[in-house]
């Protein structure tokens, strides 16, 4: 119930809309999980929003995926690892 009142509401901290955007994303088949499925909705430019995990510890695909951010003016947010949603 707290959780549906605060939407409601309109006070939430960044980390709470960050959850509740990708578990409506990933409700509707709306994200795309991994560098393969990233970089193909970047390039096609469906991606509205692109969220870096912290954890990813390649550096050629953290360069990709601010590479096709920055081309195509799609809003990165980076540092987030641990909340992103389970696919």
């Amino acid at each position: 119930m707290a959780e549906e009142s605060t939407a409601v509401g309109g006070i939430m901290d960044v980390n709470t809309a960050l959850q509740e955007v990708l578990k409506t994303a990933l409700i509707h088949d709306g994200l795309a999980c991994g560098i393969r499925e990233g970089a193909k909705a970047l390039d096609k430019r469906q991606a509205h929003l692109c969220v870096l995990a912290s954890n990813c510890d390649e550096p050629m695909y953290v360069k990709l995926v601010k590479a096709l951010c920055a081309e195509h003016q799609i809003n990165l947010i980076k540092d987030y690892g641990k909340v992103l949603p389970k696919p």
